[in-house]
């Protein structure tokens, strides 16, 4: 109860924190949702591999900031690894996968290779009514977040009720 709790006021806390101006400051945000976003979220129980990997494809600021939390911290009891993947094309095991906005590559393009069990994340607007799993979302000068149900359930991702008791929810 107190761990919910905890988490309710985290989230709270962030999402008060009006968007900044300032890109790090937005990515270190964006990345410390992702990272609480683990937290509370059930990937598929059979997956034996010893790191959690969270990948990002394109260049965002957000890749630095999840590496700063890559060094303190863990994600299912596992060694939290960062990767960058170049292309669509080079997208492979990780269990969450963040979407950069403005990426010359079609949003198609990158969920068709999207494996069932990530979580993608992305950060541009119409992402989540388009196949994304969460997507960040300005709202009254506000970092906030959208999530899919339909795309977390074609993920085979069981999400905690209080997160989605946080998020604007698309069907």
């Amino acid at each position: 109860m107190m761990k919910n709790f905890s988490f309710i006021i985290l989230f709270t806390l962030i999402s008060v924190f009006t968007v900044a101006q300032n890109k790090n400051r937005e990515a270190d945000l964006k990345a410390v949702f992702i990272y609480n976003f683990t937290r509370y979220i059930e990937w598929d129980s059979s997956d034996v591999s010893e790191n959690f990997i969270i990948a990002v494809i394109g260049s965002s600021p957000v890749t630095a900031s999840l590496n700063e939390i890559a060094k303190s911290y863990a994600a299912n009891n596992k060694r939290i690894i960062v990767k960058v993947f170049d292309r669509p094309e080079d997208i492979g095991n990780c269990q969450v996968l963040f979407i950069p906005q403005k990426l010359p590559w079609s949003l198609s393009s990158i969920l068709d290779r999207a494996d069932k069990g990530i979580l993608t994340v992305s950060e541009q607007e119409g992402y989540a009514s388009r196949g994304t799993t969460f997507n960040f979302v300005p709202v009254n000068g506000k970092l906030k977040f959208e999530a899919n149900l339909k795309s977390i359930a074609s993920a085979g991702l069981k999400v905690s009720s209080q997160l989605l008791k946080l998020a604007i929810i698309i069907q």
